[in-house]
């Protein structure tokens, strides 16, 4: 787990700790399910003591084993986010809410430590593209045949027929079929 002691800080309103870290995870859990996580989960942050809460300020890299939305091939995808969250005990936590500020935005402490990985989750999480390519000029898949793109064209029949002309078409395919 990515967890912080900072018993020490707490006591020192103003005071600041660096952390990094380095853990290998499998996986990282969405939604909609589970992504393969191929490269170790690195985390660097700092965290400050603001006399209310603790501040942790960041950044966290890795690297991910995705699915092209369009061709459907795995490829890897490094991923850096930024982390910031806020931290602090459970009686401090709701004082730390202000009045513009909605409850839960400030995380809970578990005891004299920081436990980092939901927000490292979360973080990575929020950074991934909406659509997954694994290239921006990625040709996916032919939508008759399935052939994929990227190796070769197929040898399906992609001009555009005018629906006002497809029942003749199609008779013309059924005589080409009889021939």
């Amino acid at each position: 787990m990515v967890k912080i002691g900072v018993s020490d800080l707490k006591a020192r309103p103003g005071g600041e700790l660096e952390f990094k870290a380095q853990e290998k995870w499998s996986y990282l859990t969405t939604a909609t399910g589970r992504i393969p996580i191929v490269a170790p989960v690195r985390v660097s942050c700092k965290v400050t003591n603001t006399g209310r809460i603790l501040l942790v300020k960041g950044q966290v890299a890795t690297t991910l084993e995705l699915t092209c939305d369009r061709c459907l091939e795995k490829f890897r995808y490094s991923v850096v986010a930024s982390l910031e969250e806020e931290y602090a005990g459970a009686a401090v936590g709701q004082a730390a809410v202000g009045e513009n500020e909605e409850p839960g935005e400030v995380r809970p402490l578990e005891g004299d430590f920081i436990n980092l990985k939901p927000a490292v989750e979360e973080a990575l999480i929020l950074a991934l593209p909406m659509k997954w390519l694994c290239r921006e000029s990625c040709r996916g898949l032919c939508a008759s045949c399935g052939q994929n793109l990227n190796e070769g064209q197929c040898q399906c029949d992609t001009r555009p027929v005018d629906p006002r002309l497809a029942a003749l078409e199609e008779l013309l395919r059924k005589r080409e079929g009889e021939n």
